[in-house]
């Protein structure tokens, strides 16, 4: 097997807005409208670094500033640029990202110029680099209804032009998957792919819900074993989990360290454990880096790790003629 860093990899959870370069926050910030910069806090480069170990809610804080640098295409355009060709320099061979759309419209634009624009970016750089990307859009689990219907039925509309599945993303306490109901039932009835973050922070009741809502994949799923009927029906249907080691390490309160993650258990089950970042900004981590974190951890033999990436190639939103060749490049790999 060759290195971790050289090995084909893959990144299904990862948020435009926590993933952004730091340089690149800090110059589109100083060029904000003063009184967007002024409400910022002083100190931006500590404001954008989460602690070690704190709530969902303590670790969101951070994505207003991000949030607030995101409202032009040009920087839309650039920080989905600047992801991609940071994930390709590890070797990501398909990536999906995931944002809000409906976040970034404070400076007068329009959900559609929003979403083209972060595509814009995306294709430039499939064309330069060897990656495959495809594009997720979040509701907030903590706006309105209405909201997460009108980015259910956006990304209904790009469904053939690089959006490739619809998430429920934000803070859990209080916010129950349940809430967008219709939203995910709308999405569904598109032929979306569905993904709903569950289980992160807390709320293992919010994972079963995902499901009975028809999510094809579990975002993060680390609260699973505190529910084990469940866990059961996850491993019965062999629904993905987008683990992401070092966002869960920082923020489940469940564990100390990478070994005391419950991926390992989930992975014994049978159930398909995929490795992802969720936020290289905030988390400090690149896909090598949760990959390697993970093998270290658990001693992981090679087939192990090839496990890892061919659950991510399966559980890809994307065509299976892409899907063949993602595995086949796992394959050739080991």
């Amino acid at each position: 097997m060759r290195t971790t860093a050289d090995l084909p990899k893959f990144d299904l959870h990862v948020h435009l807005d926590g993933s952004m370069r730091p340089e690149t926050v800090l110059e589109l910030a100083k060029a904000l409208p003063p009184r967007v910069r002024t409400t910022l806090p002083s100190d931006l480069e500590s404001a954008l670094i989460p602690p070690k170990r704190c709530s969902l809610e303590e670790y969101l804080q951070a994505f207003s500033i991000t949030v607030a640098v995101l409202q032009t295409e040009e920087a839309l355009t650039r920080a989905a640029y600047e992801l991609c060709a940071d994930a390709a320099a590890e070797n990501v061979i398909y990536m999906e990202i995931r944002f809000a759309p409906l976040l970034h419209l404070r400076e007068g634009l329009n959900q559609r110029r929003v979403v083209e624009a972060v595509l814009s970016g995306m294709r430039r750089a499939e064309e330069e680099f060897p990656i495959r990307t495809g594009l997720i859009l979040c509701g907030m689990k903590q706006a309105s209804t209405e909201d997460a219907i009108t980015t259910a039925e956006l990304a209904a509309e790009y469904a053939h032009a690089g959006v490739v599945g619809f998430d429920l993303a934000g803070p859990e306490r209080g916010f129950p998957p349940s809430i967008h109901s219709e939203a995910v039932k709308i999405a569904k009835q598109a032929g979306m792919h569905v993904t709903i973050h569950a289980g992160e922070g807390c709320c293992p009741a919010h994972i079963r819900e995902a499901i009975e809502l028809g999510a094809d994949r579990i975002g993060h799923g680390v609260y699973l074993y505190q529910d084990p009927a469940t866990e059961r029906l996850v491993a019965e249907r062999k629904i993905p989990l987008e683990v992401c080691p070092t966002s869960n390490l920082q923020i489940s309160g469940v564990m100390d360290s990478y070994s005391e993650h419950p991926l390992k258990r989930y992975l014994d089950l049978g159930i398909p454990v995929t490795i992802n970042t969720d936020n290289r900004l905030m988390s400090q981590i690149t896909v090598t880096h949760e990959l390697q974190a993970v093998v270290d951890a658990f001693s992981l033999a090679d087939e192990q790790v090839k496990a890892f990436l061919l659950n991510s190639a399966n559980a890809a939103f994307a065509p299976d003629e892409v899907k063949g060749r993602l595995r086949a490049a796992v394959h050739a790999a080991f």
